[in-house]
């Protein structure tokens, strides 16, 4: 009754950990702790009838059912899941005899019992960690041809563990019969990941082509930025040329306070942000001067050094890192109470790329992760995923952030209180 009792409730945690849940944590633990409790007194009426294997499988059905309206998956995920539950406990019954018989001293009573548990608990849990990304990532698919194969493969491994193909092996029948389960599973695990790996693989070439439309679109929106300062700073000499031509006209004149006045407008203009250079490539110091203009009307104090050098970043890339980097900056700094200044810095090194924003704001504070209002789906998420902190720090650099990996740099953010610094550093 112990080892059904174990059985079970692996089985209700591989539906729980690999499935996504239509209801809150503590919703699903409840309606599956009911429904393993139930599985349990169906096993066990079972098992007084038909034996310690259909036991299990009537259980399994019983949590099979539960997941229909527990789950979200498709029809044949939940069914695997009991398959494989069934399966694990075959092969286990395989194994552990050939594996206890190897032993140089005495395996019965306790020893076995503690053995078989502890075994069935292994099993289930490297089923579930080698099974949780695949089905987390093929969550939203309906019905396919891969988990139907994936079904009657499993079901050859009960099959073959269970010794209804003996006929297939002429000597040394146990040890074949292990072997072949254990080449299934094999088989199984290595079917699973690889479409797993080709799954991801195609998602990565689907982002780089989503990246490369991205990158024409903000080249065209890169471009017609650097013709808006362009006709700014036309605009501005017309201006100065027509000021001239009346300083000229008045010079003989006795009013001395028109020169004045325009040589102070003159110094004036070469001081707004928007007519600066700050780059040697023009689209990245249009970028810059933009961004240099949005914080002189928030009273920032605003500093850029950008020296890019020799780069196999494209400018498109270079425009679109900046303008992320710089947004956050701004903006940041624009919401800060207190001194507010940006300074940005583009430096090259060998083989390198270096580009830092430093400005005035607090770094945002970290909730930790509560378990209220949460999924079981999203508990599995923070133990196995990337920290959504990590997530919530570099908020608005998703552009920079792919760039970055597909370069094989670092993003970071950083600061002390009152200064955040975004750096970002990569290699060629």
């Amino acid at each position: 009754m112990t080892e059904l009792a174990v059985v079970l409730l692996c089985t209700a945690g591989l539906y729980m950990a690999l499935l996504e849940d239509r209801f809150r944590l503590w919703a699903t633990v409840a309606c599956y702790g009911g429904a393993y409790l139930l599985s349990l007194a169906v096993g066990w009426a079972v098992r007084a009838l038909l034996g310690p294997t259909w036991a299990v499988a009537a259980g399994a059905l019983v949590l099979f059912g539960a997941s229909l309206f527990l789950s979200r998956n498709g029809l044949l995920d939940k069914l695997y899941l009991a398959i494989l539950a069934l399966s694990n406990t075959l092969y286990l019954e395989a194994f552990l005899p050939l594996l206890l018989g190897t032993l140089p001293f005495s395996t019965a009573g306790a020893f076995a019992a503690v053995a078989s548990l502890a075994a069935t608990l292994l099993l289930t849990a490297l089923m579930g960690l080698c099974l949780y990304r695949p089905f987390r990532h093929f969550s939203g698919r309906g019905p396919s041809a891969f988990l139907a194969g994936m079904c009657l493969l499993q079901l050859a491994a009960c099959g073959v563990s269970n010794g209804r193909v003996d006929f297939l092996f002429r000597a040394h029948i146990p040890a074949e019969r292990l072997l072949a389960a254990t080449l299934l599973y094999l088989a199984v695990l290595f079917a699973f990941r690889s479409v797993y790996q080709a799954g991801r693989y195609s998602q990565r070439v689907a982002e780089e082509a989503a990246r490369s439309t991205m990158l024409e679109m903000e080249s065209g929106d890169f471009h017609d930025t650097l013709a808006a300062v362009k006709e700014v700073r036309a605009a501005r000499k017309a201006g100065e040329y027509a000021l001239d031509t009346v300083r000229v006209m008045l010079q003989d004149g006795s009013d001395t306070l028109i020169p004045r006045y325009i040589a102070s407008f003159k110094e004036n203009g070469a001081r707004l942000p928007i007519l600066a250079t700050y780059s040697e490539n023009p689209y990245l110091s249009a970028v810059i001067a933009v961004k240099a203009a949005f914080a002189a009307q928030n009273s920032i104090h605003f500093e850029s050094n950008a020296l890019v050098g020799e780069t196999p970043l494209s400018t498109a890339e270079l425009c679109v890192i900046a303008n992320e980097l710089l947004t956050r900056a701004c903006e940041d700094a624009a919401a800060y109470q207190g001194e507010r200044r940006v300074r940005f810095t583009v430096f090259p090194g060998e083989n390198a790329l270096t580009m830092e924003a430093v400005y005035s704001a607090d770094l945002p504070e970290q909730e930790k992760f509560s378990w209220r209002g949460k999924s079981f789906s999203q508990l599995m998420e923070w133990l196995f995923e990337d920290s959504p902190e990590r997530e919530e720090t570099l908020q608005g650099l998703d552009n920079t952030r792919e760039i970055v990996e597909r370069y094989s740099g670092q993003l970071s953010v950083s600061g002390a209180a009152g200064e955040t610094i975004l750096r970002l550093a990569l290699r060629f």
